[in-house]
């Protein structure tokens, strides 16, 4: 009996924790650089609202020339994105883009009319 029950709240209660398998960006301040291993060290806020040093970020670097000349700075922000616990910087961090980003409202949001929790974007 007890074993059926345990195997209902599995199925149906607890689920599994998909916390570290889903991509996450970041913005993080950068401590140190070292191009050698082509990394940095980062200072970010973690998705548990903890202040952590991250060493060894690894800096994504495209495949076109062009786009190769960009490395990160001592004191520079960048984003940053998180897969399994693993951070790349993925390039520079514009705080004026970013304000006026999210300062911004292009729909209206609507409750649905049985209150359930759901919704509809307007136009």
């Amino acid at each position: 009996m007890s074993g059926m029950l345990s195997k209902a709240i599995k199925a149906n209660i607890v689920s599994k924790n998909t916390k570290y398998k889903n991509d996450q960006e970041k913005v993080g301040e950068v401590i140190s650089i070292d191009e050698a291993t082509n990394s940095c060290t980062v200072a970010l806020i973690t998705r548990d609202g903890i202040t952590q040093t991250i060493y060894n970020v690894k800096v994504q670097v495209s495949d076109n020339a062009l786009d190769n000349k960009w490395f990160p700075e001592k004191g520079d922000y960048v984003k940053l994105t998180e897969k399994f616990k693993r951070h790349v910087i993925v390039g520079s961090f514009d705080f004026a883009e970013a304000s006026s980003l999210e300062s911004m409202t292009y729909d209206d949001i609507y409750a649905d009319i049985t209150g359930s929790g759901g919704g509809y974007v307007g136009y």
